[in-house]
């Protein structure tokens, strides 16, 4: 019970945010449609390479000064790609790669990231950056060394008690 309403608090928050963020003051707007030129012609450029579009849209997105305005804008040229666009998918996976990078260090922006996600109401797009933040987690969590425990207590020599002096 307690579980369910703290979603509902958590997801009524975000909307909020969302609101906030899909009505920006004319400078952002401005800022906001320079960085969506941007990613429009890293989509003309990576048309024909799918892998290339989505590393280049989560170091794009990783690297911006105001990150959720990038991600407003992979948002906006998003919506213009028809639903099984591999390239929308491509902008949502890099996008997801985005936010799970930010999240290391800006929870806050990356939580706001992925509402302006959700409030988009794309499904495809949903989906996509989903896979992209679990792929991109997963992937740092191998490099920092997490999650192997394959060999705890198997080659383990430790004896279980010191060594006597004697």
């Amino acid at each position: 019970m307690l579980k369910s309403m703290y979603t509902a608090v958590a997801f009524a928050v975000a909307l909020a945010f969302a609101a906030i963020a899909f009505n920006p003051s004319p400078a952002v707007a401005q800022d906001i449609a320079g960085a969506q030129a941007d990613i429009e012609a890293l989509l003309v450029q990576y048309a024909g390479d799918i892998d290339g579009l989505e590393a280049a849209i989560e170091e794009y997105v990783t690297n911006s000064e105001d990150p959720e305005g990038a991600a407003q804008a992979v948002i906006a040229v998003a919506a213009g790609l028809p639903a099984d666009s591999d390239l929308k998918i491509a902008l949502g996976r890099g996008l997801g790669a985005a936010i799970a990078v930010i999240a290391l260090t800006n929870p806050t922006a990356a939580t706001n990231m992925q509402a302006l996600v959700a409030a988009s109401g794309d499904e495809t797009l949903v989906g996509a950056v989903s896979s992209g933040t679990t792929d991109k987690t997963a992937s740092i969590e191998q490099n920092a060394g997490g999650g192997d425990d394959t060999l705890v207590g198997e080659d383990d020599q430790t004896p279980e008690e010191p060594a006597s002096a004697t």
